[in-house]
């Protein structure tokens, strides 16, 4: 008798003995550690009894696998080398991008330059550095190549063809040859590139990330060099790929078995169909090989008359799913990670180095106005600092290592008028071992603060400081209670969860969010309290739960984020129709895209180095701000479509002889923000409501000075300060043009801006129309008083979707009135009232005649050119009402 049998007979006789046990035939004396120990054995020799069987001679299993399948070892050796060469070829992918990011924030981006940089990125997502990309817009077309003979062929028979007829899939595949090239098409475009057996086309976002990569190659042809631009689009392409890297694996595996067996495969879900938990043969031949994780069936590797060992392939794939599992698990946090350093610091420049002085993640490109700074490689030696900052950086890296400290403060530098504060923080492992250096570069702050204040202040908060940083490091998506025990124990403070938490509130790291708006005594006084009754049980009252929500929620917020910076063709001709209706994107995320647009466009984001990160948190809050009270007419969409009329005024350039640019970004920036908050109703309801607002402005423009107001103070906050890099005297210049361009807004001062129009135009030419700084001031408010009567100058469909709007809006202040027992407001015009329609057409009438029109002629008059559009659709809305009385 073998061992292997003796093994196995032995089993079996313990086995046995404890059935026996177990329904009392048997009797025995044992301890409880020893009556647990054999109920462990127990479990155990009935996994070897199914391993018995399925290895046995006699396993029907083994006999369908030998009858069906002729093993093959080698076959099957070069398979699973196969499969792991692709597997770790693509989690190298990261690294690559990872470098390319690395490469784009630290190079000097020239035409020379771009087509090879591009040829890097194709590579990595399109299999090959070869492409073609040809545009359209109003029927001229335009591209570029990379100059190999085979794609100008295919340029050029592109063009011809085009020439003749419109072109579709089936004709582009005839045109190509399915063999040769790959032709992907949107809306206004042509990719072609060589048909590469990339297992990323398997994933719906491969599309979204041709659309990134021809919207980079637009920008490049037409010399649009934005770094910031550029890298958030190669970091919104690497977080599609890591939100789809389980699908790209299991497709990785799937082509693999096909090419190397030559046998039919398939992957598919328990969802789809439901198999036995064991590798099974069924009814069709077809060899089912379930793979699990933590005993959990994940996906089915389905396969024709394969001619290997089914057994063993199946041990092997279970492993390497396992391995593989817990290797996307940390991309994935490491990730996330990065993101909370973003979304939470955007003002900060984040460098981790590895162990060895590797430089591994960089959070932002360095600010143009840094001149004390250079990256020249991806190591510390390439980091190019003044000799005594760089002798201290790495003396405090030696001292963070021969002591268990958490972060110390390195240095800091002064530039012109400003300093910035560098520090140095660890990440160690289980052992107390630094696997990570974080070296950050705060946000740069005046140098005339008090020196001894700021001593006696960094005493108290050194503590604080070092648990913020700590946070950034050690927070997780998953539990957050398991980071501040992390903490706890990274930076030696005996503190409680809920302590923790407070203070990296109180640090600004983390924030409370709330399922409803937080409600200020404005709202508390007001009608709007009524829509918060209903809501206010589902506030959360565990910190720990409101902060989870926020970590989640910052995710998805900071992915869908990269999204937002880039335009296309028709993102550009929509900007450029002044009719451009923003009511009909209903999706969030797509307005402040457009929002991002009209700053983009007119080069403010670059001409006044406004953090992208920091603009977009600034357009989310702005936008929640309008939005939160639902108002049918002042909401986001009003404040965007007058910030529009603003961007096609400035794009006319017609502003130019009277403005420099900073003061047109004061007025597109007053416009976008003119309503923030609007409750919904006029200034006379305020007043005579007496409301907090009227008794805090004196019933003097009190809703156009709660606009002015709330603007600044989210302004005042460092996450959503747009103006960080502005001198003092341009912050001082900004702020008395935008609140007289918002004060402007109010329609009581509608009647004395026309006047003062005609006076200063009746002077012209022998007195200039701006002689003072008063003047311009005037002027600019006139013009953003303008475009906020932009509604009715409009395509007629859309004056008229306005009107309803209003009216809806109107309709609600009325019922209110009654409800409170005030003045009713004559001349609103409630809903339901008997020939709506026709006195809605009256009012519109004398609206535009003896209030919109007026304005815009004399402003065209100012202007000279610019506002041709808008006065013609005046005329022909006037036509338009005039027929529906």
């Amino acid at each position: 008798m073998n061992l292997t049998t003796r093994f196995v007979d032995s089993f079996s006789l313990t086995d046995d003995l404890l059935t026996q046990i177990i329904s009392d035939k048997q009797t025995i004396s044992l301890s409880l550690k020893q009556l647990s120990k054999l109920h462990h054995l127990q479990k155990m020799l009935e996994e070897f009894q199914f391993l018995n069987i399925v290895y046995s001679d006699q396993s029907r299993v083994r006999k369908m696998m030998l009858t069906r399948t002729k093993s093959n070892l080698n076959l099957q050796q070069q398979l699973c080398h196969q499969i792991d060469k692709k597997i770790e070829d693509f989690m190298n992918f990261f690294k690559k991008l990872d470098s390319i990011i690395f490469y784009t924030m630290n190079m000097q981006l020239m035409s020379e330059n771009c087509l090879e940089f591009l040829q890097q990125i194709a590579d990595l997502i399109l299999g090959s550095p070869a492409f073609t990309v040809i545009y359209e817009i109003n029927k001229k077309v335009n591209g570029m190549s990379t100059h190999i003979k085979e794609f100008e062929n295919a340029y050029q028979r592109l063009l011809k063809f085009k020439e003749s007829t419109n072109v579709n899939g089936s004709e582009l595949d005839n045109l190509f040859g399915t063999n040769e090239l790959y032709v992907y098409k949107n809306k206004y475009s042509y990719l072609i590139y060589d048909v590469k057996d990339v297992p990323f086309k398997a994933f719906p976002d491969y599309r979204l990330i041709l659309d990134q990569f021809i919207s980079l190659a637009y920008d490049f042809q037409k010399e649009i060099y934005d770094k910031e631009n550029l890298v958030s689009i190669i970091r919104g392409i690497k977080s599609r790929f890591i939100k789809n890297s389980t699908r790209i694996c299991q497709e990785i595996i799937r082509s693999q078995v096909t090419e190397v067996l030559s046998s039919q495969c398939w992957i598919e879900m328990p969802d789809q169909i439901q198999y036995m938990n064991d590798l099974i043969i069924d009814q069709h031949g077809y060899v089912v090989l379930p793979v699990k994780l933590d005993k959990k069936i994940k996906y089915y590797i389905k396969i024709e008359s394969p001619n290997i060992d089914m057994i063993t392939f199946s041990d092997y794939i279970q492993q390497l799913w396992q391995r593989l599992t817990y290797q996307l698990k940390d991309l994935k946090n490491e990730e996330f990670l990065k993101q909370m350093l973003e979304v939470n610091s955007p003002n900060k420049l984040y460098i981790q180095l590895d162990g060895d002085g590797n430089i591994r993640y960089q959070s932002c490109c360095i600010p143009d106005s840094w001149y004390f700074m250079l990256i020249k490689g991806g190591s510390l030696e390439d980091l190019q600092l003044e000799q005594v900052n760089k002798q201290s950086l790495i003396q405090k890296m030696q001292e963070l290592k021969s002591s268990v400290k958490g972060a110390v403060s390195v240095c800091q530098i002064c530039f012109s008028d400003k300093s910035v504060d560098v520090d140095l923080f660890a990440k160690r492992n289980e052992e107390d071992e630094i696997t990570d250096y974080y070296i950050v570069f705060n946000a740069p702050k005046k140098k005339f603060e008090d020196d001894h204040r700021m001593s006696a202040q960094m005493s108290s908060e050194s503590k604080l400081q070092e648990l913020s940083k700590a946070a950034l490091i050690n927070i997780k998506m998953e539990k957050l209670s398991k980071a501040c025990i992390v903490m706890r124990e990274y930076l030696k403070v005996n503190l409680t969860d809920e302590e923790i938490i407070d203070l990296l509130k109180e640090k600004d790291v983390l924030k409370e969010v709330y399922n409803q708006q937080s409600i200020t005594d404005d709202i508390r006084s007001s009608y709007v309290m009524e829509y918060y009754k209903a809501e206010s049980s589902k506030v959360m009252k565990d910190p720990v739960q409101r902060s989870q929500q926020y970590i989640i929620e910052t995710e998805l917020t900071n992915i869908k984020k990269f999204d937002l910076y880039t335009l296309d063709a028709n993102d550009i001709s929509n900007l450029s129709d002044y009719s451009f209706d923003i009511t009909v994107v209903q999706d969030k995320h797509e307005q402040l895209r457009y929002t991002w647009a009209l700053f983009h466009l007119c080069n403010f984001i670059d001409l006044y180095q406004i953090n992208k990160e920091v603009f977009y948190q600034f357009t989310v809050i702005v936008q929640e701000k309008y939005s939160y009270r639902q108002n049918p007419f002042h909401n986001y969409d009003h404040g965007f479509t007058v910030a529009h009329a603003c961007y096609y005024i400035i794009k006319s350039k017609s502003m130019n002889q009277y403005f420099d640019k900073f003061i047109q970004f004061t007025a597109l920036l007053s416009a976008l923000c003119h309503d923030i908050d609007h409750t919904g109703r006029n200034n006379h309801f305020e007043s005579q409501k007496l409301s907090k607002l009227a008794l805090r402005y004196n019933d003097e423009s009190v809703l156009e000075n709660h606009h002015a107001s709330v603007m600044f103070k989210i302004l005042q906050k460092e996450k959503y300060n747009i103006l960080s890099s502005l001198s003092q005297d341009q912050c001082q210049i900004f702020r008395k043009y935008a609140i007289a361009n918002i004060l402007g807004t109010d329609m009581k001062k509608h009647f004395e801006i026309v006047k003062l129009l005609e006076l200063k135009l009746s002077k012209l030419p022998d007195e200039p129309f701006i002689q003072k700084e008063e003047d311009k001031k005037f002027l600019s408010s006139a013009i953003v008083h303008t475009c906020d009567l932009t509604m009715q100058s409009k395509t007629f469909k859309m004056a008229q979707k306005w009107s309803n709007r209003i009216a809806t809006e109107f309709s609600d202040q009325v019922a209110e009135e009654k409800q409170l027992s005030l003045p009713i407001t004559q001349h609103f015009l409630p809903l339901g009232t008997p020939n709506f329609n026709q006195l809605l057409a009256k009012q519109e009438i004398s609206f535009i005649k003896f209030i919109v029109k007026p304005a815009y002629d004399l402003t065209a008059q100012v202007l000279q050119t610019g506002l041709e559009v808008p006065l013609k659709n005046l005329e022909d809305n006037l036509k338009e009402w005039e027929n529906q009385k």
